[in-house]
């Protein structure tokens, strides 16, 4: 039976106020921001009936009869650029009481007057790595005068590739790597800072540091496909606004000073950082400061993108992580081990005598005599050099540069190194925490584990992978893996913000490459999907329509464009990377795009996205593109099963379980040969493999789901808990912390061997939350939500929750004997139908609240 467990008072609270859900942001780029809250109550059954919002005197919605309380959009008068305003909110509960009102938030708009100047030094300096071509980074300053009482200050920076920003001798945020990269001929980040409480009263001084990052490619020599867009510049406006009502601003032009002979030598994501001490300028970035011997900036071309207000988190340092050995395999040669692989860099703490240089490189592994394995790095030298100055405790880590790794290997150190004179610090999108998963099974929560570090090395202000010399934004590693990223962290403004750039690459006739900036190439379907998914799963995942109405008009292109590859017989030709890395590729002879034929794919995506754009031409009230897009798909279903399929063995094409998941997960297999598609499916893992997968990127999106979806969790379950090859628990095994590239990669050569991509993990993540703790939307956003937890093989209990954008969902679930007792948690202003397993659980429709229920087997395992 259920029972409510009460917890005191019912009255109504607001809490997490949220603007394009961000928690106070800065410099937003939209004309009609989107407002949400989430609501708290120790009363049952509890839900908002009602709400009014205000907006700094500009806007009072009035009381609204509406149970909405995320995504409400901004319906006042036109917002002023360059603005801060503050809201709350109120609401009135179940039985019609009004609450109190919400403490008061912000945001803020973005600058569109722009009196500033792109400013820089168009030339080498004294440069480092002649090689490759790196540059030393660009010093800039420039004082200013504050005369009177200063109510607002607030700077908007795009310093490309990548800036700190200074302001009286100390860095003005936490951020690292600003601003978030994009293809700068299209679109550059703009970054707002509010600096008020910074500024002194009479002289002041602005500092900026300009490193390469991806504007000024360094890596052109190499043969690989890197774009250069120019040297280092700045743009940056300081408006200081003052009670009198008066303002001054603050612009970089010519009058700035700039220098390259800083301590900062070299640096590039790609090969490392130079640092030498001895050339560190005192007070640099403080007023009084002697800058004779600097150069004046020079103006310099715009990189000719729209300047965009950055409206995702920015990159920080999230985490301190502590070596847990060191070896020293050679002669004046230390290995560090930090225990876990990461994206990040590593801090230096030590003394040495000035001049002493010490060389850090960073990878994963190690080779058979204890040195480091570099070899998978490839072309990347992953080399940070410090030079000391000689005074006392030196400690350093580089700024403008990060590295998938988990050892570094240190030659040169004054001395004998312990674990003490490093850190690793790991740098990755701030995206806030959303969920936790936890197991009786230790394999699952090890494998949960190594999904959680990987996705914090792939969210780095677009879905980078993190190592060797390429570190892109494939399309084809996110799609339905962004679910799983979903459920342990607020991944809404960042894909948005992706799907940006998606859209700003797509070619005149519509179709998009395989990779978002910097390496545009390809044409394909399945990879590029992305621009369809992700907006479709946005709708169901954050009840957020917009990223598919943004869009709408460039997916309709891009689908429609695909049939560029369509045969005679409707079905498509192959296109884009297949099935890549499936497990047919542990044998090396056997090309990387896998078993499953490459047409089945691409005819498999293509059927997928016109449902997709069938499904949003509905939603959106376009009924001649609607009727368009299910004529092809209907077309394109019976084209795919008469091309693929075996009517009478039930087997499609290539006999691959990546051949069964699409035609079940898509909604391609004929209703009357389903069961027997998923009987050859099981069939295939069971049997032919062992209870093994032999999916790749593609398949791996879908598999685990489907399973559940038809029935079969027991077999994912198996699958999920393998300890042989191929199986992430055999990748833990041999000592992994995050998810190879390929299922074989301790038996291969260096090469496209990551040790940290989320490609073979897939969905995986989610249907831990999903399937084991039950976790589910029942409708758009959770406002409805499923909790149906699945007890399989050796599991006793299951611990989950999730912060849903209506706030915590919790699931847990345990066996003691015969008997399960099941725990959950449903938001206010939502309702959930909660099933329990077992003989006598049932299915229970409730409202908000805590709840437990019982239930007896007969068998649970």
């Amino acid at each position: 039976m259920g029972i409510f467990a009460a917890q005191g008072n019912a009255a109504v609270t607001i809490s997490h106020l949220r603007c394009e859900n961000l928690l106070d942001p800065q410099g937003i780029d939209v004309a009609k921001p989107r407002l949400s809250w989430i609501l708290d109550s120790s009363s049952p059954n509890e839900k908002q009936t009602a709400y009014e919002v205000v907006v700094n005197g500009l806007w009072d919605s009035g009381r609204v009869e509406s149970d909405q309380s995320i995504q409400v959009e901004y319906g006042g008068k036109e917002l002023a650029p360059a603005t801060r305003y503050t809201w709350k909110v109120r609401v009135w509960d179940a039985e019609g009481n009004p609450s109190e009102w919400s403490k008061s938030a912000t945001f803020s708009t973005g600058l569109k007057e722009w009196r500033a100047k792109w400013i820089g030094h168009d030339g080498e300096g004294t440069a480092l790595w002649v090689d490759t071509h790196p540059l030393p980074a660009r010093y800039l300053r420039r004082e200013f005068a504050v005369t009177k009482k200063v109510t607002r200050a607030t700077a908007y920076v795009c310093g490309l590739g990548f800036f700190d920003l200074y302001l009286n001798g100390a860095k003005v945020s936490q951020d690292v790597m600003d601003p978030a990269i994009s293809e700068y001929d299209k679109a550059a980040y703009v970054v707002t800072f509010d600096v008020t409480d910074k500024l002194n009263a009479g002289a002041n001084a602005l500092g900026v540091i300009l490193g390469n990052g991806r504007f000024y490619g360094p890596r052109l020599p190499l043969g690989l496909q890197y774009t250069r867009f120019g040297y280092p510049e700045l743009l940056l406006q300081l408006e200081v606004e003052y009670a009198d009502g008066t303002k001054t601003t603050v612009v970089s032009d010519e009058s700035w000073r700039l220098t390259t002979e800083g301590p900062i030598r070299a640096n590039n994501e790609y090969d490392g950082e130079e640092y030498d001490a001895r050339m560190e300028m005192p007070g640099w970035d403080r007023a009084g400061f002697d800058d004779s011997k600097w150069g004046h900036a020079e103006i310099v071309h715009p990189p000719g993108g729209a300047l965009k207000a950055q409206m995702i988190e920015p990159m920080k340092v999230t985490q301190i992580v502590h070596p847990v050995s060191i070896t020293n395999p050679k002669p004046g040669t230390y290995v560090i081990d930090m225990g876990q692989s990461f994206y990040g860099t590593v801090r230096l703490k030590a003394t040495g005598p000035g001049g002493t240089q010490v060389r850090m490189v960073s990878a994963y592994s190690l080779n058979p005599d204890g040195t480091l394995k570099t070899a998978d790095n490839r072309s990347a030298l992953s080399t940070d050099v410090y030079t000391f100055k000689g005074e006392g405790v030196e400690v350093w880590n580089p700024v403008f540069k990060g590295q998938g790794f988990r050892r570094v290997q240190v030659t040169g150190f004054p001395g004998t190194p312990t674990v003490d004179n490093f850190e690793g610090l790991v740098i990755n999108t701030a995206v806030e925490p959303v969920g936790d998963f936890e197991s009786s099974n230790a394999l699952v929560n090890r494998i949960h584990s190594a999904l959680w570090w990987g996705t914090k090395m792939f969210l780095r202000s677009a879905p980078l992978d993190p190592d060797r010399d390429e570190r892109q934004a494939w399309t084809g590693d996110p799609a339905k893996d962004a679910e799983s990223e979903a459920y342990n962290f607020d991944v809404e403004p960042f894909y948005a913000t992706w799907m940006d750039d998606e859209e700003s690459t797509q070619r005149a006739d519509g179709s998009l490459p395989d990779v978002t900036m910097y390496w545009l190439f390809g044409d394909g379907v399945e990879w590029p999907s992305t621009f369809t998914i992700i907006p479709d799963w946005f709708i169901d995942f954050y009840d957020d329509s917009r990223v598919a109405e943004t869009h709408y008009a460039a997916m309709k292109k891009w689908v429609l464009a695909m049939r560029m590859h369509e045969v005679e017989d409707g079905t498509l030709e192959a296109t884009s990377y297949r099935d890549w890395c499936d497990t047919s590729t542990m044998d090396a002879k056997i090309p990387d795009k896998g078993s499953t034929p490459g047409e089945l794919v691409s005819s498999a995506y293509q059927y997928h996205n016109e449902r997709i754009m069938e499904r949003l031409a509905k939603q959106f009230g376009h009924a001649d593109d609607e009727r368009t897009f299910k004529e092809l798909a209907d077309k394109l279903k019976i084209a795919y099963n008469k091309r693929f399929l075996d009517s009478k063995t039930h087997i499609y094409q290539g006999g691959t379980q990546t051949g069964y998941v699409l035609a079940l997960q898509f909604g391609l297999a004929p209703a009357e040969q389903r069961d027997a598609i998923i009987a050859n499916l099981v069939n295939d893992i069971m049997a032919k493999h062992n209870g093994h997968l032999s999916v790749g990127l593609i398949g791996m999106q879908w598999l685990m789901q489907t399973l559940t979806d038809v029935g079969r969790p027991d077999v994912a379950w198996t699958i999920a808990t393998q300890t042989t090859r191929p199986s992430w628990g055999y990748m833990l095994s041999k000592g992994a912390t995050t998810i190879w590239e390929r299922w074989d990669f301790d038996t291969r050569d260096p090469g496209m061997n990551s040790e940290a991509l989320l490609i073979q993990a897939g969905n995986l993540d989610a249907w831990f939350y999903q399937t084991l703790a039950g976790i589910r939307p029942a409708a758009p956003g959770f406002k409805k939500i499923l909790i149906q937890p699945t007890v399989v093989g050796d599991l006793t209990w299951v611990k989950a929750h999730f912060d849903s954008p209506y706030g915590r969902i919790a699931s847990e679930w345990k066996i003691e004997g015969n008997q399960l007792t099941m725990d959950v948690t449903v938001p206010v202003n939502t309702t959930a139908t909660i099933v329990v397993p077992g003989k006598n659980g049932g299915s229970h429709e409730v409202g908000s609240g805590h709840y437990q229920y019982t239930s007896l087997g007969p068998k649970w395992n």
